[in-house]
């Protein structure tokens, strides 16, 4: 016997009663597989819920923000993981710019996470061209929902260098998407994928560009969004 019900407005897929006991299958990332005896984990556990015009960031843990010009290559596009833990409407992404460099321009966007793969795949939001003039707050403006699950943040940069808040000491990002090379040492942490992206002032691919992904190995840009009043 199988059936589609729904639990706290979360339509669920399949909920199966037979030999060896109950069965519940869920896409998502709030509700594991229960057979017998496992425990149900809900989004309360990760995050108590994102408040109204408040700011946020993309990160869980961190021990400090480190200001670091290699979170983007000119003519690359770098990918960073981070998690969604509840529901919440964001009506703005930036990054916080820590020295004013005149001639660089970047963009950034949203990725949703290939379930398959576990890679970037479907473009979600974009901004078009951003100066790292001045410092402080560079993002964009957006109507954007996110769901509890794994998204990537991307950026793109055509000149200069830019210098962002980033964690270089993100412990658990091995965790994540796993490395190529065992150890500690700095060049054996993955902290995101790198792929060949000629720059141009258009939002970013409506498809994410994986063709030749190398592993970024140096530090994890902080990104902020603010929640929807």
């Amino acid at each position: 016997m199988a059936s589609t019900f729904d639990i706290r407005g979360t339509s669920l897929s399949s909920f199966k009663i037979g030999i060896g006991g109950p069965t519940l299958d869920r896409s998502g990332s709030n509700i594991i597989k229960v057979n017998n005896s496992r425990q149900i984990i809900t989004d309360d556990v990760m995050h108590p819920g994102y408040l109204p015009n408040k700011w946020y960031t993309d990160t869980i843990i961190y021990d400090a923000y480190t200001a670091s010009s290699n979170a983007s290559i000119v003519n690359t596009v770098s990918y960073y993981p981070f998690q969604i833990c509840r529901p919440v409407n964001i009506v703005r992404f930036a990054f916080n710019q820590t020295v004013s460099t005149a001639t660089a321009l970047f963009r950034m966007g949203i990725y949703s996470n290939n379930p398959t793969t576990f890679l970037p795949q479907t473009l979600i939001a974009s901004s078009t061209e951003i100066t790292l003039i001045g410092t402080g707050d560079r993002g964009f403006d957006t109507t954007t929902t996110l769901t509890p699950g794994w998204y990537w943040k991307a950026l793109n940069q055509n000149s200069g260098t830019g210098s962002f808040s980033s964690e270089t000491g993100y412990p658990a990002i091995n965790f994540y998407i796993g490395s190529d090379t065992f150890g500690i040492a700095t060049g054996s942490i993955a902290y995101g994928y790198r792929n060949n992206l000629t720059y141009a002032n258009a939002s970013l691919p409506s498809t994410a560009v994986i063709d030749g992904l190398s592993e970024i190995t140096g530090v994890h840009p902080i990104m902020f969004f603010k929640t929807a009043t």
